[in-house]
């Protein structure tokens, strides 16, 4: 939240609930009942300021101060936080993989593989609109799915392999 109104200086909560609705992560919550307790918590501990505009509305506007940039200074310079293994909801589930029946851990890869491809073009179409920030975000998130989808075509090979050495050893 610090880095949306460093990045956006006079924007409203709303503004900052609005960003959060739109982004692709699910670890973000845009709801009014994340979004305008977190600003409050951020003002009560100094990280951010209100100003009241004089719009006759009584929109507020908030601005990092400079607690509020130190913080977010060191947020993002937290080498050990950014290399963490963070929340990966891909990672953690492949790890149970393996107790599915092979005929369900394949269809698992192939549906996997078509989503991750789907997605992959979706994203490579909208990344010339997108501003500097978001087309830098997106294009890690191309390189994971990248890195994903070469795990699933070796994890499908060695399982065609398997398969294959199977059947010769049956007959």
């Amino acid at each position: 939240m610090l880095g949306v109104v460093r990045l956006e200086p006079n924007c409203t909560a709303y503004r900052v609930r609005q960003i959060f609705l739109a982004s692709r992560s699910a670890e973000w919550s845009g709801s009014a009942g994340a979004v305008y307790p977190a600003v409050n918590r951020l003002q009560a501990n100094g990280l951010i300021r209100q100003q009241a505009e004089q719009d006759g509305r009584g929109t507020r506007t908030y601005r990092l101060t400079p607690s509020g940039q130190a913080a977010h200074d060191q947020w993002l310079c937290d080498a050990d936080r950014a290399l963490g293994p963070g929340l990966d909801p891909f990672r953690t589930r492949a790890g149970f993989w393996s107790v599915l029946p092979p005929a369900m851990q394949r269809k698992l890869m192939k549906e996997l593989k078509r989503r991750i491809d789907k997605r992959r073009a979706e994203l490579l179409r909208e990344l010339p609109s997108l501003d500097a920030g978001d087309a830098t975000m997106t294009s890690l998130y191309i390189a994971l799915q990248d890195l994903r989808l070469k795990w699933i075509e070796a994890n499908l090979k060695k399982r065609d392999t398997e398969l294959t050495t199977t059947r010769r050893s049956s007959f």
